[in-house]
Order: structure tokens, then C-alpha cells, then sequence
């Protein structure tokens, strides 16, 4: 008789055809296609970040990755707000433009164009992607449609029980369920922030039940005890970002992977000072320095376009004190290691569990 890890394999496989129950999570700037295709090698489904990537850019990361495994893929994109709003965005920018010449930046209001979306669905589907993923929401029918022709496989993420009811109805067939333990930025779109901190342990359960969909577990995932207590509660698999981050396929700066080591559970700050987004980072000067002064945050994604300036000269120039470092509450068990083995070694020590 099969043990349960067996049985979620097989349920895996079904749906993405791959050999182990666990994906990267696409992390904006982190994740990269070597990334992805060497969780492909470990046998599980490799995810892109398409999410601030141009159409052209977003074309070239799909073609690496296919010039390094043959293997099954998503691609995850942020879906725009429905009503999107520029409130709050001069008075952002006019109180860090400062730190803006300090940068070297220009200092007149102009903030950042984010990527054309539609063209963004063009490019998948003109590659062919064979999983889609979606962050902020489920798509929209007229987008879906497109996918289903092409029977593609169409993932959501949600932090609630009534998001994960909304991408069923939106034609997901597997939802990530993404626990408050998760790094980076909420998913939430139909909760607000402080309804969308629900526990993972919480939410796999009621979202298999509900939705009688493939449910991936994420958020704060760093062991494979942790992975199987997933599977356990009623995920067919897992969703693993921080734990990657120290990698040689990582992309993060030096010093976000460096300080993850120093990080308890507690040390980590829930902050919009990014995006706009409430996130969960390693806070640095930037997030005291807005703190201490005040200065309220825009509007999503009004906010990340007036920052993205920012965050991209910080990387480039080094500033440590203004880099985006998201982290999941496991970041203390982050490992140096390869992508391959790292995810080689979680599966391995979920399956001994059930052994």
C-alpha cells in the first residue's frame, strides 16, 4: 500500500508532470531561469518571476530556461488592479527625493512604467509556457479562456479561504496557499492585510477542502518535517522561496544572502515601505528612516513605481541600508548549497517522515 507521500506525488504529478511535490516560489529580482532549472533537476517544477519583466525580457528568461532542462514550467505574473490609484504617490516621492539626489537619480515625478500585462499573456502564450501562475488574483475570463484553449495549467496564490473559493471559480486547477510565515510581499486581493495573516497550518486544510483543488503549501517552509506537515494537513505539495536564497542560482545581493543567518522568527518586520505591499523583510535603514518620519505609504502599485528607482540603484550602488531583502520566518535555516541539492535534500527528508 502507498504511503501518503506516494499518494501526493502521484496527485502532483497529475497536474504538472513532475516527479517531486515542491516549486520555487517566483521571487521579483531573486529568482533567475538557472534558478528554476535546477529545481527542475531535482525533479520538481522550476518557476519564473515574469512579474517586473518586460514582454522582451520576459521572452528571454522563458528561452533560458528552456535551453537548460526540457522539463515542465510556470511562469508567474502579478495581475493589475482592477481600480488602480495614484494616491499618495508625489507626497512618496517628494519626501525621498533627497535620498533620490543622494542617488544620482532624477528628481522630477516620474515614476516608473510597470510592464504591459496583456503583452506579458502574449509572450506566454506565443512560448507555449505549460503552467501559469498568478499573483494578486485570478485571471481575468477573457485572459483564462486564452490558456484553456491551449490547455495550459492555471495556478493562483491566496491567503484566505475566500480567495482560495474566488481562483476556483477563476478555472485554477491547483491553488498556493500562502501562510503568514511567508517572506516578501502579501498576496491578499480580496482580504485586507490584517485578515490575510492567517497561519499556514490554518489554511491548507479548509482551502483542500473547500475548493477540491491541488492545494501548495508556502510560507516559512525550511525542513522536510515541515514540508510533510504540509502534505499531511492536505497539501499535495510545497512551495519553497528563503530557503533558496543563499544559493549560487540566487540573485539576491550579497548581503541579503549573507544576514539571513542572523534572522530569528521575531526579527523580521511586516512593512509597505517597498511596494506599498505589506511584505515581510529584514528591515534595514530605509524601512526605519520612513518609520521614524512618518511618511505613509501610496497606493499599490502607485508606491513601487516611485520606488523602483530606488530599489534598483541600492542594488546597483551597493547600499545595503536601502535593499528590499525579503525573508520568510525560516530564514535562519537557509543553507549555502546548490538549488538542486537543496531541494534534492527537503524531498529526501519529507519522504523519510513517512517511511
Amino acid at each position: 500500500m502507498e504511503n501518503l507521500f506516494e499518494a501526493r506525488v502521484k496527485e502532483f504529478k497529475a497536474v504538472f508532470g513532475v516527479d517531486a511535490p515542491v516549486m520555487n516560489a517566483p521571487m521579483a529580482g531573486v529568482t533567475t531561469p538557472q534558478m528554476a532549472a535546477a529545481v527542475a533537476m531535482a525533479g520538481g517544477l522550476g518557476v519564473l518571476a515574469g512579474d517586473l519583466l518586460t514582454p522582451e525580457e520576459l521572452q528571454q528568461e522563458i528561452r533560458a530556461f528552456k535551453d537548460l532542462s526540457s522539463a515542465p514550467f510556470a511562469v508567474n505574473l502579478r495581475v493589475p488592479p482592477k481600480n488602480p490609484s495614484d494616491a499618495g504617490a508625489r507626497e512618496l516621492h517628494d519626501a525621498l527625493t533627497p535620498l533620490m539626489e543622494q542617488l544620482g537619480l532624477p528628481t522630477d515625478y516620474q515614476p516608473a512604467e510597470l510592464p504591459d500585462f496583456e503583452a506579458q499573456i502574449e509572450v506566454l502564450l506565443a512560448e507555449e509556457v505549460p503552467v501559469v501562475c498568478t499573483s494578486f488574483g485570478g485571471l481575468r475570463e477573457i485572459y483564462a479562456e486564452k490558456f484553456e484553449a491551449r490547455g495550459v495549467t492555471m495556478m493562483g496564490a491566496a491567503t484566505c479561504l475566500k480567495e482560495a473559493k474566488v481562483l476556483r471559480s477563476a478555472g485554477c486547477q491547483a491553488i498556493i496557499v500562502q501562510g503568514a510565515e511567508a517572506g516578501g510581499p502579501r498576496l491578499n486581493f480580496e482580504v485586507a492585510d490584517d485578515q490575510s495573516l492567517i497561519g499556514l497550518s490554518a489554511l491548507i486544510g479548509p482551502a483542500a477542502r473547500a475548493t477540491k483543488r491541488l492545494v501548495v503549501a508556502s510560507g516559512g517552509i525550511a525542513t522536510g518535517a515541515q514540508m510533510a506537515a504540509g502534505l499531511v494537513a492536505g497539501a499535495s505539495g510545497c512551495m519553497v522561496g528563503t530557503l533558496l536564497l543563499r544559493s549560487p542560482e540566487s540573485a539576491a545581493h550579497p548581503m541579503h544572502k549573507d544576514i539571513l543567518q542572523y534572522m530569528s522568527d521575531s526579527s523580521l518586520e511586516l512593512t509597505r515601505t517597498f511596494s506599498g505591499r505589506l511584505a515581510r523583510v529584514v528591515p534595514n535603514g530605509l524601512v526605519e528612516a520612513l518609520n521614524e518620519a512618518g511618511v505613509k505609504p501610496a497606493q499599490y502599485p502607485a508606491h513601487l513605481r516611485v520606488m523602483l528607482p530606488i530599489l534598483r540603484a541600492a542594488v546597483t550602488q551597493d547600499r545595503d541600508d536601502l535593499i528590499e531583502m525579503s525573508a520568510g520566518q525560516s530564514a535562519c535555516y537557509a543553507p549555502f548549497g546548490s538549488t538542486q541539492a537543496i531541494i534534492e535534500k527537503l524531498v529526501a527528508e519529507c519522504r523519510n517522515v513517512f517511511a
